[in-house]
């Protein structure tokens, strides 16, 4: 069974500085977005770091078969991710095909998104998904993920493990739901709705549990 934890870090940004001089506003607006930024680059690590730490030290995937906690690396989308990204696209068997080149583009720039890479033996890319906050930011989305579409060995198990990330990131940053939006099909809308404390919004077409 999966722990979620209740961990939270706290990480303070700079003190806002006040000024008469009109032209030294765009460098501290700037300092301030980057401190922003480097504030939730800090949590994603952080609850990257507490999700792996959590899981038990042997998993099981749908076909029996034990994996053990070790061989499995969380990361953002990265270089290497990216790579192995565009290796996908390539591939005749993806179940969607999100262009994840312009989906980056959108996402990079909102500071509280939240992204995930999940690797086995650190070189095979089982999992990747993007997601940001509401409007007001009090609840995250988890808004695109796919997997390996060659196989991984997390069949299974690759939604449990990116719910357990997302719901550590939104209790970090005080979000108090998480939405799975826009299930690709009616399948896979159940699949979510299987999985314990989801429910489903049938005017916006998003999954969600809180938290």
């Amino acid at each position: 069974m999966l722990i979620f934890s209740e961990a939270k870090i706290h990480i303070t940004t700079p003190t806002k500085l006040t000024t008469g001089k009109k032209s030294n506003m765009t460098g501290l607006n700037q300092l301030s977005y980057s401190a922003v930024k480097d504030k939730y680059e800090a949590l994603r690590q952080f609850s990257r770091k507490t999700a792996h730490e959590e899981l038990p030290a042997v998993l099981t995937n749908k076909k029996s078969q034990a994996i053990l906690k070790s061989t499995l690396t969380f990361s953002g989308i990265d270089v290497n991710c990216i790579n192995e990204l565009r290796k996908w696209e390539m591939s005749g068997s993806r179940r969607v095909a999100w262009d994840w080149n312009k989906m980056l583009k959108i996402y990079r720039p909102e500071p509280k998104r939240f992204e995930i890479a999940i690797w086995h033996n650190k070189h095979w890319l089982c999992s990747a998904s993007i997601g940001k906050t509401t409007s007001q930011g009090g609840k995250l989305r988890l808004d695109l993920i796919e997997s390996n579409p060659n196989g991984t060995i997390l069949v299974g198990l690759v939604i449990d493990i990116n719910i357990k990330l997302y719901k550590i990131y939104a209790d970090n940053i005080g979000a108090t739901e998480l939405r799975i939006m826009h299930p690709v099909n009616d399948a896979v809308k159940d699949y979510y709705l299987s999985k314990k404390g989801f429910s489903y919004n049938k005017k916006e077409n998003f999954c969600f549990m809180e938290i």
